[in-house]
């Protein structure tokens, strides 16, 4: 069954990050301002972020929904050039 969480960005230097555990495969969507870059990374334990995607500045962008697929556990960081109103991902609990 699916489950749902809220994902909370707060304002930094570089814009507005979220951080949290990967569930493995998810979709997630971000509602924000209006567009501009979005950037995810991941980490192994004792390393720096590292790149995995950057999504550019395009007409539109400002409601976003996108899939991801990393290994269970990692430490995952989006960040968003633009504020951020709201933002879910939804993937498959293996308890329910």
């Amino acid at each position: 069954m699916a489950k749902t969480d809220v994902l909370e960005f707060s304002k930094e230097k570089q814009g507005y990050s979220c951080e949290f555990t990967s569930v493995g495969k998810c979709v997630i969507q971000i509602d924000r301002e209006k567009s501009g870059t979005l950037s995810i990374y991941a980490k192994l334990e004792g390393m720096d972020y590292a790149l995995l995607h950057q999504y550019p500045v395009t007409q539109f962008n400002d409601n976003m929904i996108f899939e991801l697929d990393v290994q269970k556990g990692l430490s995952i960081k989006i960040l968003s050039a633009v504020g951020v109103m709201s933002a879910k991902m939804a993937y498959e609990d293996e308890d329910l």
